[in-house]
């Protein structure tokens, strides 16, 4: 089963396009001079989308939190939870249950 969608964070949806991630999926299978050529080539692309998204005038950013409609600061983490791994998951995944235990004991007040 083909798979059509991409978990990507909301920054990755608007600085990157399908070249990008096509080069990046493609790096391991290039020789090692192209790996670094494509490699630079692609995250460039990406920084230079990137300026061009936050260097447009009118500030009507696509990045606006609000617009998630997250209102609990458990959902935020937990759908940034989503794009971690490793380390770094681990941590939020520490923070959340204690955050989870805080939320626990007012309810039993």
């Amino acid at each position: 089963m083909e798979q059509n969608f991409l978990s990507q964070t909301a920054l990755d949806q608007i600085t990157g396009s399908d070249t990008t991630q096509f080069l990046k999926a493609a790096v391991p299978y290039l020789p090692p001079k192209a790996q670094q050529f494509f490699s630079v080539y692609a995250k460039a692309q990406e920084l230079s989308n990137t300026i061009s998204v936050f260097s447009k005038q009118k500030q009507d950013s696509q990045l606006h939190a609000a617009s998630l409609d997250i209102t609990d600061p458990l959902d935020a983490l937990n759908d940034i939870r989503r794009f971690c791994y490793g380390k770094s998951r681990q941590q939020l995944d520490q923070i959340l249950n204690t955050m989870a235990i805080f939320q626990m004991v007012q309810l039993m007040k």
